[in-house]
């Protein structure tokens, strides 16, 4: 066997002899030498955000942040449809991580505020790899799709504040379209 033929054999498999033979769980769990993967995720994250915030019209980069916020929130919607049609129940939820929810019953608007503690929520935006607030509009799509869910309908959301964007906190206004 020549070196060619032995590296193909420990790539096909010899090496899962070897692998086998670790601790349980030994693979997936991250060592000290990965703690860098999620502050060069946000650094990078942030360069692409800022790439694409000048590659794409204002229009274009908002609704292209909007369907990636959408994306995001899809992931949870097994989570989210137990309060299809019970806003009540969602606000009574939300407030636990943290989020005021208030309704404005003349205006049917109900208004959502976060206070992310001077960063944001989402783990891949950070304000020291400095975030462009254009990432703000993957709330409005994430929200959104959240209280289309939980209205039962369509729904309208205006950002209308948020810490990436100089704000104190992060506030949305959401009402049935």
């Amino acid at each position: 066997m020549d070196r060619k033929e032995f590296l193909k054999g420990c790539a096909t498999g010899l090496c899962a002899c070897a692998a086998a033979c670790l601790p349980t769980g030994a693979l997936a769990e991250p060592t000290k030498a990965e703690d860098w993967k999620l502050p060069f995720v946000q650094r990078r994250y942030a360069k692409l955000i800022g790439s694409l915030s000048k590659q794409l019209s204002p229009a274009e980069m908002s609704a292209t942040m909007q369907e990636l916020g959408s994306f995001c929130a899809s992931e949870l919607d097994s989570k989210t449809e137990a309060f299809r049609g019970n806003p009540e129940a969602y606000i009574k939820e939300a407030t636990k991580n943290g989020s005021v929810v208030t309704y404005d019953a003349a205006t049917k608007t109900y208004t959502s505020s976060y206070d992310p503690k001077g960063d944001c929520f989402c783990p891949f935006n950070s304000l020291k790899a400095k975030t462009p607030g254009a990432v703000c509009d993957c709330s409005v799509g994430w929200t959104k799709h959240t209280w289309g869910i939980v209205l039962n309908k369509e729904a309208k959301v205006v950002l209308k504040e948020a810490v990436l964007r100089g704000g104190k906190v992060c506030k949305v206004e959401v009402t049935a379209a």
